[in-house]
């Protein structure tokens, strides 16, 4: 069957106000103790298949969860069991079969789940939705993750009905959106512990061993939060070569959400974890690379994607306040060190820069609801896009309507290059957001691309990007010095060799943009072609 449930983290303050409500709603409480199993190379993993077994009020099932159509979706299957021992027969005549059937004597408990679970039916609009909150501990050997999961699992009824009600709870406790399941989570700190050990016995850890009578785990490292908590950069999603429009919009459009959602999650205080100030630096960049690519994506797709007009405004007002933190961090981490190299004296009267302080308000602004309601909302978008694909029995090419695009964007980069170093800075910075979208439009468009001519392109869209970026801190820079910065003993030393350095900055732009100028044109792959990779 198809599950279907979004998944939230509850923040320290508000556990015991949630507990509260929901035991006034009558919720249950159960406990549950789950094994989980993969190959010690981690073959169900990589395919994105949980395989647990779980003891609910004494009885044991068998689960199977595999991937399901959209973010919140698994295929999910449920056998009751004498005891806890796995049978994978059960799959046989399944599109799994095969691959249970290679895993087949070579699986063992990785991780295991301890839960107290409060949970209760309750009504909606169309049908009815359960609510659970999950409060535990993921446990490999030495190492242990703390569980404080709320879970909103539509049982019948209109997906958008299962929205509406997350946004209650949503506002109501501050709740922080998660795309991580328990099992993935799981994976996660059974690979670190198998690190850990590798030179000793797993044997001597003991998965049934209850809570109370285990040694308590240690607190997590700053090596394991490095780890557990990295940054997620943006992805590669590869089209079909006979990519429907709509369908590649989508696929595009998930790999942007997915990479806004994960890191405003660290930054917001998944699993209650100690990020570094490095960690939260580049979380903050990593949401606005996210947001800068759907962006694109939305532009690249045009009237195929159909976001709310309001969706668009909130993802740029937060693009706009994130990017004032990010102009901090590159003057603070990149252009300051190249200052102090060059000669400009450290300001003594100058107090250091707090950053835990500014980390802390970083983490507010993308914990805090109206942030939280956006990515909602954008996840909502591309559920019930995919619902209604799914329903379409209608299919335009990809191939021919994304490169037309491109070119045309191209053509006007290369139209305006040409007066690059007689324009002002708004217009060079005009002119640099034009080649990164261009830049994410082809990393889009790959997979429909004829491949035996992107490589020039790729590689002048990829020095064009840089040289740009470079010099747009510069004046990101120069701006600081001029105003906030002005304080600053050496601000006009800063000054003057920013203004030099931009000259310079210019000039390799000019050539990277000529460069470009040269690469060619991107032509969609061929039918000929097409035919050639299906076979």
């Amino acid at each position: 069957m198809l599950e279907r449930e979004l998944k939230f983290h509850v923040p320290a303050r508000q556990r015991s106000g949630l507990k509260t409500r929901l035991n006034k709603l009558g919720a249950e409480a159960v406990e549950l103790h789950a094994r989980y199993f993969d190959t010690d190379n981690q073959v169900l993993a990589r395919a994105n298949i949980a395989l647990r077994l779980r003891r609910e009020d004494g009885i044991w099932i068998q689960t199977i969860k595999t991937p399901g159509p959209d973010e919140l979706s698994r295929i999910e299957w449920n056998h009751p069991r004498p005891g806890p021992t796995l049978d994978l027969g059960l799959y046989a005549d399944s599109h799994i079969g095969e691959l249970m059937a290679n895993v087949a004597g070579r699986l063992r408990c990785r991780y295991i789940t301890h839960v107290i679970r409060l949970k209760k039916v309750v009504p909606t609009e169309s049908g009815s939705a359960e609510l659970a909150y999950d409060e535990g501990a993921i446990i490999a050997n030495g190492i242990e993750l703390s569980i404080h999961e709320f879970e909103i699992e539509g049982v019948t009824g209109h997906a958008r009905d299962l929205f509406a009600l997350s946004g209650e709870w949503l506002q109501e406790h501050r709740l922080v959106l998660e795309l991580r399941s328990k099992a993935a989570r799981g994976d996660a700190i059974a690979t670190l512990s198998a690190e850990s050990h590798a030179e000793d016995s797993l044997s001597t850890w003991d998965p049934d061993t209850p809570p109370q009578g285990r040694a308590r785990s240690p607190k997590l490292s700053p090596q394991h939060v490095q780890r557990l908590a990295a940054a997620v950069r943006a992805g590669q999603p590869l089209l079909s070569p006979d990519a429907g429009i709509q369908a590649a919009y989508l696929q595009c459009a998930n790999d942007c959400m997915s990479q806004i959602i994960r890191n405003s999650g660290f930054l917001a205080g998944l699993d209650s974890m100690k990020t570094s100030n490095e960690q939260r630096i580049e979380y903050v960049h990593q949401i606005r690379v996210g947001i800068r690519r759907l962006r694109a994506c939305w532009q690249l797709f045009g009237d195929v994607a159909t976001p709310p007009e309001s969706l668009r405004e909130r993802l740029k007002q937060h693009f706009s306040v994130l990017g004032q933190a990010r102009d901090l961090d590159v003057i603070q981490t990149e252009l300051l060190p190249r200052l102090m190299t060059a000669g400009m004296p450290p300001d003594a009267t100058q107090a250091p820069i707090d950053h835990s302080e500014e980390s802390t308000q970083r983490a507010r602004k993308v914990a805090a609801p109206e942030f939280q309601q956006t990515l909602l909302d954008l996840l909502e978008h591309l559920v019930l896009y995919g619902d209604a694909l799914q329903k379409s029995g209608t299919k335009t090419d990809a191939a021919p309507l994304l490169s037309k695009r491109l070119n045309a964007w191209l053509d006007r980069i290369r139209r305006d290059a040409k007066t690059f170093l007689n324009v002002s800075w708004d217009e060079r910075h005009e002119l640099r957001k034009r080649v990164k979208r261009l830049r994410y439009g082809m990393e889009f468009s790959q997979g429909v691309l004829d491949t035996t001519q992107l490589t020039p392109l790729r590689n002048a869209l990829v020095s064009a990007q840089k040289a740009l970026g470079q010099l747009n801190d510069l004046y990101v820079a120069a701006e600081y010095y001029r105003g906030a910065g002005a304080k600053h003993q050496s601000a006009m030393f800063a000054l003057g060799w920013l203004a030099a350095t931009q000259d310079h900055e210019a000039m390799a732009s000019d050539l990277a943009l000529q460069e470009l100028a040269k690469a060619g044109r991107f032509h969609p792959v061929t039918i000929k072609s097409r035919k050639r990779k299906r076979g």
